[in-house]
């Protein structure tokens, strides 16, 4: 029987769901709302897929977990990045205090979560994953997914360049896995029946990077009169009947029901070309070019440039185009001399800023700090521009491997692209990529159903808070690890001098090995497909 059922809705934010709302067109959403309570999810920083969904299955902020984006330092005296796999999260998760008290639970779809790992119940990888039957536990749960979907996606590529100027192919795509993953999830809770379940909708995600344009009429790349405007209340509307069909599941076993999001969204106007400022302002000296070196750099976006333009017009050299491409990938810090640089920004995030200081002077760091408030300041666009330190945004003893700066500007409608261009602006009109046009924020959503549930809107809550009250509804207790708290004020009545219980994770989870993922080369290539590196 089960109990609780969680719907991860990529990127759902209410500046699309209230307007769809108010005009009827997401009845079963609506309906939650009116009989659950409701309210705002603030991510992580950056609002990004990988430290959001970390956080929101661990209850720990990065600080803790050492995710800070998809590729990440093992070691504060290296710049070596590693890809996010599912070592991250085994033995640090509440379906692993659920599962080792032998509570089956499934977990569908979970971004990064690969490779999957032994638990009571099933567990199928999500984004990041390789397109092969090594995504489920057990290994033999592929096959039923195959059968029952009509053969199974992990995800639609919507930054690929095959998609450029074929908005058309793209949403019947999204439509497509959407309908599976429908069909999965569905087939998840009728066959298996775990005790709790976590399924994630990627969709949503996609889709508001590629037509958050078409349907926002203020974007600076608006196309009025398209059939495209309605692209987004069309997949909605869509992702909205799979709402409908998962509340007939929790409805049936009288469980309680979360729509969650890891982020919010919103567009991106702008941008900022974060390397182009550091090297006009010398904090980062280039290094002794090779050839190749100026392959992966400095002729990497013309190269790009040319290569989207033929893909776009023959997208049969699609995959000889992505070989060119990975053979001149290189590491994030790729033509940086650390020995006389001040500061670099690793060329992985279109979201935020992320600069690494090299100099250990305080003053250096206070001078990166000015300059890039001064850049802001003389720019007519920008408005204004928020920077952290990492002890400003985490605690944890990973906070060490944290960039030393973090930065937005104008609320994230500005992206912070740190790959070489081919030119010196700071500012540029426009998105990182047209495939980028939307971009992620902090205000993800909130949304809570079912037996035990009060009625009420206007909740504040954080990420970190999922895990504990999942816990908490389990009769569980909470690791002290986690830095979320029970969300009380969605349950109609409990005693108000309650306090969960505590106890360090190690006492609560099954200790085994953990299994690290080796095909570092080509996630990175996967994530490249979805515009995050």
């Amino acid at each position: 029987m089960t109990d609780t059922i969680v719907l991860g809705l990529d990127g759902a934010t209410w500046d699309i769901l209230d307007p769809l709302i108010n005009q009827g067109r997401l009845p079963n959403i609506e309906q939650l709302i009116s009989s659950g309570y409701s309210g705002t999810l603030e991510s992580t920083f950056p609002p990004i897929t990988a430290p959001a969904w970390l956080s929101m299955a661990t209850g720990q902020n990065p600080g803790k977990t050492g995710v800070f984006y998809f590729l990440n330092r093992e070691s504060p005296d290296s710049f070596e990045f590693k890809t996010l796999g599912s070592e991250k999260f085994e033995q640090s998760s509440y379906w692993d205090v659920l599962s080792a008290s032998n509570r089956s639970v499934g977990v569908f779809n979970f971004p990064m979560l690969y490779p999957p790992y032994e638990v009571d119940g099933f567990m199928v990888s999500g984004l990041g994953s390789p397109e092969d039957d090594t995504i489920t536990y057990p290994n033999d749960l592929a096959r039923e997914l195959n059968d029952v979907t009509d053969g199974y996606q992990i995800k639609v590529p919507y930054a690929d360049p095959k998609y450029d100027d074929r908005p058309a192919a793209l949403e019947a795509d999204l439509l497509e896995i959407a309908g599976k993953r429908e069909t999965a999830m569905t087939y998840l809770l009728d066959e298996k029946g775990p005790d709790a379940f976590f399924g994630v909708i990627s969709a949503t995600d996609w889709a508001q990077h590629y037509f958050w344009r078409y349907h926002d009429e203020d974007h600076v790349l608006h196309e009025p009169g398209t059939e495209f405007e309605e692209t987004l209340t069309r997949v909605w509307k869509r992702v909205d009947e799979t709402v409908g069909k998962i509340v007939e599941r929790a409805e049936a076993e009288d469980a309680q029901l979360f729509l969650v999001s890891d982020h919010g969204f919103g567009p991106v106007n702008r941008t900022f070309h974060s390397n182009n400022w550091l090297r006009r302002e010398e904090f980062t000296q280039e290094s002794d070019e090779s050839w190749l070196t100026k392959a992966r750099t400095e002729y990497f976006p013309y190269l790009r440039q040319i290569g989207e333009g033929v893909v776009s017009v023959v997208p049969q050299l699609n995959d000889f185009a992505k070989s060119v491409g990975k053979s001149i990938r290189k590491d994030p810090g790729e033509n940086v001399d650390f020995d006389t640089s001040i500061a670099f920004a690793p060329r992985q995030n279109l979201t935020c800023g992320m600069i690494y200081m090299l100099s250990d002077r305080e003053e250096d760091k206070q001078e990166v700090i000015s300059k890039l408030e001064e850049a802001v300041e003389t720019d007519p666009i920008a408005k204004e521009v928020e920077i952290y330190e990492p002890e400003d945004l985490y605690e944890g003893p990973k906070t060490d491997l944290a960039p030393d700066l973090l930065f937005e500007i104008d609320d994230f409608e500005c992206a912070i692209d740190p790959r070489s261009t081919t030119g010196d602006d700071l500012f540029s009109t426009g998105p990182p990529s047209k495939a980028r046009n939307g971009g992620h924020n902090r205000d993800g959503i909130f949304i809570a159903s079912g037996p035990g549930i009060d009625s009420g809107s206007g909740l504040d809550a954080r990420i970190y808070d999922i895990a504990p009250t999942l816990l908490y509804i389990h009769d569980q207790p909470i690791p002290e690890e986690m830095d979320g708290n029970v969300l009380f004020d969605v349950f109609g009545s409990r005693d108000p001098d309650e306090e969960p219980e505590r106890a360090p994770i190690e006492t609560l989870v099954e200790q085994g090995e953990n299994v690290e993922r080796s095909d570092d080369e080509e996630v990175q290539q996967r994530l490249e497909d979805l515009g995050y590196i």
